[in-house]
């Protein structure tokens, strides 16, 4: 039996700046394989990001971003 494994990360985005930015960045994040959970703030700039590192990793999902137009880092 096996379980997966469910990992954290936190960025910062400092172009998320309206409601429309926190939808996009959530849409985009969303569509990457293994992406359980994500939450962006326009308030704070931080997306948070629950995946799979069997299926993605911090480099796919900032890529996701930066292909939208929100490059991030941690």
């Amino acid at each position: 039996m096996s379980t997966a494994t469910t990992e954290h990360v936190t960025l910062l985005t400092p172009a998320i700046s309206c409601g429309h930015c926190v939808a996009t960045v959530q849409d985009a994040v969303s569509k990457v394989e293994g992406v359980s959970r994500v939450q962006a703030s326009v308030e704070t700039k931080f997306v948070d990001v629950d995946f799979d590192p069997a299926k993605t990793s911090v480099e796919a999902i900032g890529a996701a971003l930066a292909a939208v137009g929100y490059p991030a880092h941690q």
